[in-house]
């Protein structure tokens, strides 16, 4: 029979082994509430000590390396813009960036809760702006080692600091930058300096956990900052090198422009000497561009820096040389003697002589120079043959031809188009450049030809 006493005593042990491990969950509880401290911490301290720290090194390396790819500061600002808005988890993020044309800093980029976002373009600061002074003239570097200011650090500076109390400009401008940091709903500013020269400002608001910023964060800011410099820099050197080359680009379509019409009125004025060649250079200009149209795709034609510009230059000036033939055998109604003939040959080198001085017609002035050469080596000047002849020099050859052909003569009247595509067809192989002749044939056939006035 059980022991009375016994199972009374074993009641009891059961009593106190409950009642220890009740009081050792409520000492657990207590101590997560106290987070190891000694005194209880309330729900929402807790939840702010819960916050998830990000790893601001590889936020950094991440950042450095995206940045690169930008080549407009102003998407590199949007972009450091979202991505500190998405990572530090702020009320609202903004960047005050320098505009060169305007001499003032503008609002490029805002991100954050509504009516706390600041609109894009709403601000505007000029280097009067008392925020943009304190980081113009360095004074934000006799409040924080880092350079950024915060705050409350600014109020306490204003209130309690020795710094200001023996130097009322300065505390004035503390008071005023404090001002615009409330304006801004700025808890912290971080100026972004490349070399001397202050580029913009990052503008952050509070943490949406309400922790303050860490010095580690400051540092942090201070460094992206750094980063940001550099990047904006490249960028805005990049940017000014293109709108440079549009500048450049522009003034060359421009004085192109004008060559060209330059070109165009030399070689009018000289077909206006012969009244039976009127028209012709205009005509041979389009008819070699309708033959390199089919050629340009070749390893010829693009070995040219720039293929249809040269040639259109080069049949544009391929009669410029007839300058220095006298009137009398221009415009002699009849066959010419040979001595006149001989005479008239000369006006490729004549032409060639004008151009060489002229550094940016000297490929056009070989291209002149050997416009009359044949492709089996009987042609003049040079008695050059197949390859030797400039390309383009080939394609004018067969233009000049069909023009000559089709046009009247004081010797002899015009022949129809037919009969002009059947000779240079025959002529094939010795006096052009078969390839060439394809190209015409093809270009004929298309109806480029029959445009032409």
């Amino acid at each position: 029979m059980e022991d009375p006493n016994s199972s009374i005593s074993k009641s009891r042990e059961k009593l106190y082994e409950d009642n220890w491990l009740k009081l050792q969950d409520w000492i657990i509880e207590k101590m997560k509430n106290c987070d190891g401290a000694l005194i209880p911490m309330s729900r929402e301290e807790i939840q702010r000590r819960e916050e998830p720290e990000l790893d601001y090194q590889i936020f950094l390396e991440s950042a450095s390396r995206t940045m690169i790819r930008f080549k407009k500061p102003e998407r590199l600002i949007r972009m450091i813009v979202r991505v500190i808005d998405e990572q530090v988890k702020v009320t609202h993020t903004a960047m005050l960036l320098k505009s060169g044309h305007k001499n003032s800093f503008i609002l490029i980029d805002s991100q954050g809760e509504k009516g706390v976002k600041i609109p894009i373009g709403f601000i505007r600061l000029n280097f009067d702006n008392p925020l943009i002074r304190l980081f113009d003239e360095r004074h934000n570097y006799k409040i924080s080692e880092t350079g950024a200011i915060e705050y409350k650090e600014m109020l306490d500076l204003l209130h309690r600091s020795d710094k200001v109390k023996g130097d009322p400009d300065f505390r004035d401008l503390i008071d005023l930058t404090i001002k615009q940091m409330e304006l801004l709903k700025a808890t912290i500013c971080v100026p972004i300096y490349y070399k001397k020269e202050l580029l913009g400002v990052f503008v952050l608001g509070k943490k949406l956990s309400n922790i303050k910023f860490s010095r580690q964060e400051i540092g942090f800011f201070t460094t992206l900052a750094n980063d940001v410099a550099m990047a904006l820099a490249n960028a805005q050197l990049i940017q000014d090198l293109q709108e440079k080359i549009f500048e450049v680009h522009k003034l060359y379509e421009r004085e192109h422009k004008i060559f060209i019409h330059t070109a165009i009125s030399l070689a009018a004025a000289i077909d206006a000497r012969d009244p039976y060649t009127h028209g012709h250079t205009e005509r041979v200009t389009q008819y070699a561009l309708a033959i390199g149209e089919e050629l340009e795709d070749i390893p010829e034609a693009q070995a040219y820096r720039n293929f249809k510009e040269t040639l259109h230059i080069s049949a544009l000036l391929h009669d410029v040389g007839k300058i220095g033939v006298p009137d009398s055998i221009l415009n002699k109604n009849g066959p010419l003697t040979k001595p006149e003939y001989e005479k008239v040959k000369e006006h490729s080198i004549t032409g060639a002589a004008i151009l060489y001085p002229i550094r940016e017609l000297g490929d056009i002035a070989r291209e002149v120079r050997a416009h009359h050469e044949r492709h089996d080596g009987g042609g003049y000047p040079d008695s050059v043959k197949g390859e030797e002849i400039p390309f383009i020099a080939r394609v004018i050859a067969v233009a000049d031809t069909f023009d000559a052909i089709t046009s009247d003569r004081p010797y002899r009247q015009k022949k129809m188009a037919e009969v002009a595509v059947q000779i240079i067809k025959d002529n094939s192989g010795t006096q052009f450049d078969p390839l060439i002749v394809s190209a015409f044939l093809l270009a004929y056939r298309k109806g480029k030809f029959s445009n032409v006035a």
